[in-house]
């Protein structure tokens, strides 16, 4: 499937990570040369006279002659990236940068070994380091607050068990005073008796 011209200049930018400067400075360095003066130079100097031409990036600003040739960048390391991108795991930096393939990639705009640091994981930063000390600080003092918390919630419940019983208490007297003032109304409020007429006297 034939790549559109916008996944091609977005391949192109990204595969490509030699600046103008950097890569003709390359070309010029008589060890750009063991691995061929042919196709690989003369792309070189393509890739050179592209980047020099539209710095900003600029998709509107590429002409067919342009795209054509990126096209032939992407494929070319692409395909070489995917075949020896195992190089990265069985050479170390020095062997790498004097590898063949290395030097071929180089004449087509990418050099692989400024790839390296982002294959290798990330070393703990100082800042990383004072994160863990900080949490087995606060892992240590769950215990101690937690203990805290349970005696604050213990005589947090005994306040409100002792309020419910002074409250419970207190309406007990009430209905007693209730009662007593209720029975001293009905005493007062009722009426002598009658006498049932024996003590009339005819």
């Amino acid at each position: 499937m034939v790549k559109s011209k916008d996944e091609v200049i977005a391949q192109f930018n990204e595969v490509v990570n030699m600046p103008a400067e950097e890569l003709q400075a390359w070309l010029d360095d008589p060890k750009s040369k063991k691995a061929g003066t042919g196709v690989g130079i003369e792309s070189g100097h393509k890739i050179v006279e592209i980047l020099k031409k539209n710095p900003e990036k600029d998709p509107e600003q590429y002409d067919e002659e342009d795209i054509e040739h990126m096209r032939k960048v992407v494929a070319y390391s692409s395909r070489h990236l995917a075949q020896e991108d195992h190089l990265k795991e069985t050479k170390t930096k020095t062997e790498l940068e004097d590898a063949k393939s290395t030097i071929s990639l180089k004449n087509w705009g990418h050099d692989p070994v400024k790839t390296l640091d982002r294959v290798k994981s990330p070393t703990q930063t100082p800042e990383s380091n004072e994160e863990a000390v900080d949490e087995d600080k606060q892992s240590e003092s769950e215990p101690t607050n937690g203990a805290a918390k349970r005696k604050f919630d213990e005589r947090e419940d005994s306040a409100v068990e002792n309020g419910v019983e002074e409250y419970e208490e207190a309406d007990d007297e009430g209905r007693d005073r209730k009662k007593s003032k209720t029975a001293e109304s009905e005493t007062e409020e009722t009426p002598a008796e009658e006498g049932d007429g024996s003590d009339v006297v005819e």
